[in-house]
């Protein structure tokens, strides 16, 4: 999981476990929506649904029942500190200071569906006296039978409701734009671990000591992720991207559809149209701007500004749906588009055109009515034009009464307090009472200008009114109209702006893809992995050149692959690149590759080389075996698993033995065996797997040229030799090689040596 505090939003995470099913529910703090997960069972102790939504949700604060006390309580905040790395002792747990409890004595079924009915949401628009047509309206967006996660729906808005200004709230104000239902079903599992082995993301800390820690200082690595970054033109499409790749799904038919979108980029005949989009999506606005738009138009207090930006998005909006009609045969993609641009959206864009002006520089930022839309208005504008050739007569008249010294004056309008006559001080520590007998009654002093209530400015108040009072007071009923238009129809802005922000990141990927050489693959469900001549996406980028390899797997190819080989002759790199490869077709991506037939898997799991860390206080073999302990969990027939160099951080009797456990108990599984590729220095480990067919060892080349022992990262079947020898020559002296090669012989073949034939010291002459 993505570090909890790397993200800004103050996402909250609501999660309710009880008897194996788990139930939940999460608060966007970028979109201002609820989203509710279908109930779902999590088998302990990993509990691997739960800590999937945690990453892909990335809560700053989370929300669960019970107590410290609970394995699952324990198991979560666990995970937490671990993802947030900071440092988890066995002995003692104590609650983070984001992680709240609560207790299910408060949350009944019947008490939260009561809860949930009552949810202020802006696009319900029904009369909240009429309880029928609301129990209609939330029954047709929410499923019901879920009843876990609607106690954790309910006990989510009590939480928001109660700490308000944490959610940039106002106290009493907490309005949710849409509640929307979503779903882990078609989702790929894949645990913290394999996100890091693999590399899809890698942030890295400033070069300067001083600011490492700031979230603002961090950039990106070399990672999967900045692969595509720098193609996406919009912050829309970049914050899209993050979420593809923390989901990647096994759903053939849209993975079919982005990759179909992916060929109908890279055809020639469509690059003006693609480069007509992006050049609209740079001008999109992101969903966390929209729903802070969202938030000021509901208060009021949306400047004109905002409104010019919503406007903006809706129009770019429309205008990408516009230019693609003609393409539309050709993609489903741009279909779907379609049909998420509905009229209401036309609609909006087509009022707050014919509303606003946002060609008039408005005082104090607010938004200006267009001339013609209203009558009333429009008489109440003409009227506060006429205001100034009464005040220029006024302030004539005002002066014609006034003394002499006093050399000029003006009449201003002031809203509650009217029309005043403004005059400036006409001496130092003046008598401002001086002009009480002409009926000046002294207002204030403000400047060195002193302001005065006269029979003439009573008269014209009484007259003319408070016109400005009246013209905001009528602009505001316009304004509060308009806003709930808006507000009403908020999700028909926010859909078509998922779907181009999904597009943005397939044109990124297509990109790539053409720049890299990679290809379409071709999904199954027959779980069957042919990969031809396949690549590593990222060592490729920084490798002059890439020796490609073969994979197969499944179907009438045998499940495990083991492979030996000395350090350095390309191992490790040749299990990450078909893991990313096959990671990359989840994504709806093309791959490196010749060709690929891949099917689709139901979980990735990677094993890798583990560092000990002071953030867990587990040692290496410890952090093994509690990965390994998780694969024999929730791998599945259809599940990739890497193990890299199992059972390296401890003893070789006993990893070679714990290896070979592990690898038995899938064999014995037979065609029901997920897909495994293993990577060891344990030469005996044949010795201790039973013949299968389901098995096959591999070893990668090597040659030797001009007497140097080189690697030519190929991977073939057979099982290699640990050339010690060989590799120990590079540093140490042909006698001492000599004399190794000779106790190796000896002790091989169980026969003493010759002290007399070898000697390590030669004495001298």
């Amino acid at each position: 999981m993505e570090n909890i505090a790397e993200r800004s939003y103050a996402n909250l995470l609501c999660l309710l476990y009880r008897h194996g099913k788990l139930g939940a529910a999460y608060f966007n703090s970028e979109e201002q929506t609820l989203n509710l997960y279908e109930e779902m069972c999590d088998t302990k102790p990993q509990y691997l649904r739960s800590a999937s939504i945690l990453r892909e949700v990335a809560p700053k604060y989370l929300l669960t029942f019970g107590n410290l006390t609970e394995e699952y309580v324990k198991a979560i905040v666990h995970f937490i500190q671990s993802a947030n790395e900071t440092v988890v002792t066995s002995d003692s747990l104590e609650l983070p200071e984001n992680v709240f409890l609560t207790s299910m004595n408060d949350y009944s079924y019947e008490v939260c569906k009561t809860i949930v009915q009552n949810i202020n949401v802006a696009s319900n628009h029904l009369e909240r006296s009429d309880d029928a047509k609301q129990e209609l309206y939330f029954h047709s967006i929410i499923n019901w039978d879920h009843r876990l996660s609607i106690q954790a729906l309910a006990a989510l808005y009590k939480f928001i409701e109660t700490h308000s200004t944490m959610f940039n709230f106002q106290a009493g104000s907490v309005c949710i734009m849409h509640i929307n239902q979503v779903t882990l079903k078609n989702h790929v599992l894949i645990d913290n671990a394999s996100f890091k082995t693999l590399k899809i993301f890698c942030q890295k800390s400033h070069d300067a000591a001083f600011k490492r820690g700031e979230e603002s200082s961090s950039r990106e690595g070399l990672s999967i992720y900045k692969l595509f970054l720098s193609s996406c033109k919009s912050t829309l499409g970049k914050a899209h991207l993050r979420n593809i790749l923390l989901c990647p799904i096994n759903q053939i038919e849209e993975l079919n559809k982005r990759l179909d979108f992916i060929s109908f980029v890279q055809d020639p005949n469509n690059s003006d149209f693609i480069s007509n989009i992006h050049d609209n999506v740079k001008h999109l606005t992101n969903l966390n701007t929209l729903s802070e738009i969202l938030e000021k138009i509901y208060n009021a207090r949306a400047s004109s500004s905002n409104w010019k930006t919503l406007y903006d998005t809706m129009m770019h909006i429309v205008f990408i749906n516009d230019i693609s009609k003609s393409y539309r045969n050709k993609n489903t993609l741009l279909n779907e588009l379609n049909e998420t641009v509905t009229e209401n959206l036309y609609g909006l864009q087509d009022t707050i055109n014919k509303a606003l002006d946002f060609s008039v520089d408005v005082r104090r930022g607010r938004p200006a009515i267009k001339f013609g839309l209203d009558d009333d208005l429009d008489a109440k504008l003409l009227r506060r034009q006429d205001i100034s050739k009464h005040v220029n007569a006024a302030a004539r008249c005002a002066l014609n009464d006034l003394p002499q010294f006093v050399s000029e004056c003006k009449v201003v309008y002031l809203p509650e307090m009217g029309h005043l006559v403004a005059i400036k001080e006409w001496e130092p520590n003046c008598d401002q009472s001086a002009f009480q007998d002409l009926g000046y009654q002294v207002v204030f002093s403000i400047g060195g200008t002193i302001h005065y209530k006269t029979p003439i400015c009573v008269e014209m108040d009484r007259r003319l009114g408070d016109i400005n009072g009246e013209i905001i007071d009528h602009e505001n009923r316009i304004l509060r109209r308009l806003a709930g238009f808006v507000l009403k129809y908020n999700r028909d802005i926010r859909e078509p702006l998922r779907l181009i922000a999904l597009m943005d990141c397939l044109i990124a990927m297509a990109k790539v893809s053409q720049h890299n050489n990679y290809v379409k693959p071709t999904l199954n469900k027959d779980n069957v992995q042919e990969l031809v001549k396949c690549r590593h996406p990222l060592m490729e980028r920084i490798l002059t050149s890439f020796e490609p390899n073969d994979y197969y797997s499944g179907g009438s190819h045998s499940h495990m692959k083991i492979i030996t080989g000395p350090n350095g002759s390309g191992k490790s790199i040749y299990l990450k690149q078909v893991v990313l490869v096959v990671y990359l077709a989840h994504i709806g991506c093309y791959v490196p590759a010749e060709r690929a037939n891949i099917g689709m898997v139901h979980s990735i799991h990677c094993c890798g080389q583990s560092q000990e860390s002071a953030a867990v206080r587990l040692s290496s073999f410890m952090i093994d075996i509690a990965q390994s302990s998780q694969i024999l969990h929730y791998a599945a027939p259809s599940s990739l698993i890497l193990l890299d160099e199992f059972g390296k951080s401890t003893l070789a009797e006993d990893g070679i033995v714990l290896l070979a456990s592990f690898l038995k108990k899938f064999l014995s599984q037979n065609e029901m065996c997920p897909h495994i590729i293993v990577s060891t220095h344990f030469a005996k480990l044949a010795t201790l797997l039973p013949e299968n067919r389901y098995l096959e060892y591999y070893k990668t080349d090597h040659a030797f040229r001009d007497g140097t022992f080189c690697f030519l990262y190929q991977i073939s079947k057979g099982t290699s030799k640990s050339f010690a020898f060989e590799i120990a020559s590079a540093v140490l002296g042909d006698d001492i090689i000599q004399r190794a090669k000779q106790y190796y012989h000896c002790l091989q073949n169980n026969v003493p040596m010759d002290p007399q034939k070898y000697q390590y010291f030669k004495k001298p002459t």
